[in-house]
């Protein structure tokens, strides 16, 4: 992974340059991969991404100009990675016969989250003023991005597990007091352990996130008797989230379903956390979803881990003769 040490204006915005470069070229390969193998609804994704960077390096390249920053033309091509995130999105968007729009996506989303924790640590750490804030500009435009592929992904999720009924969507601006906020994270943790419970595993990683989970469970239910209860919204929007992943309890049953479904609820709870830190007036509530926001983007760290551990199993039952490129 890049040093997060970096000294200039210069340097960071040539690296970020450089990253949309190498995301054009990654996805340019495999756009040509799916065609290769026929698998044209894959293909036609990551020619849109190819697109969409191609519009990222653009802009980026205004931006510079407005500023005045000018490019390290010593710097060369960067490849991102970041031990602390699962490589399996690479290994499943690249293969021409396993591919879909829905890993399409995921690799893409995978990507935006290296580049964010990049950007993030590098604001963090530097000693340097204009450093610091050109990289916390980078990495909410990072978040932006992700934000949006994650949304794409869901949709391409439920196409592909043809879902019938929509997932429901809460908008931030309903959660209005903390009452609305704790009540939303019982259901989406208790939903969790309850998928953890049904996959029966013995993963001790698994075990110690439904562990903590149940104890916040409890925290939250204890903080949320002493006060009046979510609003009418909120109780409405749990209704329908109870019906929604009861149907996909029954669709999924492999530990591989599973465990993807659980990946995207950590990801929606992280992305709804983290819009209610952004709209909240109660300074209360935003220092609540500040919390919830850190401990789902934990909780995804180990449900990747997890789904990598459970994709590599199913892959052993594969027919013979299958090869991975």
């Amino acid at each position: 992974m890049l040093s997060n040490r970096v000294s200039s204006t210069g340097d960071l915005m040539s690296i970020a340059l450089q990253a949309e470069r190498e995301a054009i070229r990654r996805y340019t390969q495999l756009a040509s991969t799916m065609h290769a193998g026929h698998n044209h609804s894959a293909a036609a994704l990551f020619e849109r991404m190819v697109h969409e960077e191609k519009e990222h390096e653009r802009l980026l390249l205004e931006w510079m100009a407005q500023e005045k920053i000018e490019a390290n033309s010593n710097l060369g091509p960067i490849s991102w990675h970041d031990p602390q995130v699962s490589s399996i999105y690479d290994a499943e968007a690249r293969d021409p016969y396993y591919s879909s729009p829905y890993r399409a996506l995921a690799f893409a989303v995978h990507n935006e989250e290296i580049a964010f924790r990049f950007y993030t640590h590098v604001a963090a750490d530097s000693d340097n003023a204009a450093v610091r804030h050109y990289a916390e500009i980078l990495a909410r435009e990072e978040l932006g991005h992700a934000a949006l592929l994650r949304a794409e992904r869901r949709h391409a999720y439920h196409a592909e597990n043809k879902a019938v009924i929509a997932e429901p969507r809460l908008d931030p601006r309903v959660i209005q007091h903390e009452a609305d906020l704790l009540a939303t994270a019982i259901h989406i943790d208790q939903q969790l352990a309850n998928e953890i419970d049904r996959l029966a595993t013995d993963s001790a990683q698994l075990v110690v996130l439904v562990t903590k989970t149940r104890r916040g469970i409890i925290a939250h239910k204890n903080s949320l008797d002493a006060s009046n209860g979510p609003s009418e919204a909120v109780q409405q929007y749990l209704q329908l989230r109870d019906a929604y992943h009861t149907q996909l309890a029954q669709a999924n049953n492999s530990p591989e379903a599973c465990i993807q479904q659980l990946c995207a609820c950590a990801d929606r709870s992280f992305s709804l956390y983290d819009a209610v830190v952004a709209t909240a007036s109660d300074e209360t509530v935003m220092l609540t979803a500040q919390k919830l926001a850190n401990a789902a983007l934990d909780r995804i760290s180990v449900l990747k881990q997890e789904y990598k551990n459970a994709y590599l199993a199913s892959d052993l039952d594969d027919q013979p003769g299958r090869t991975r490129q």
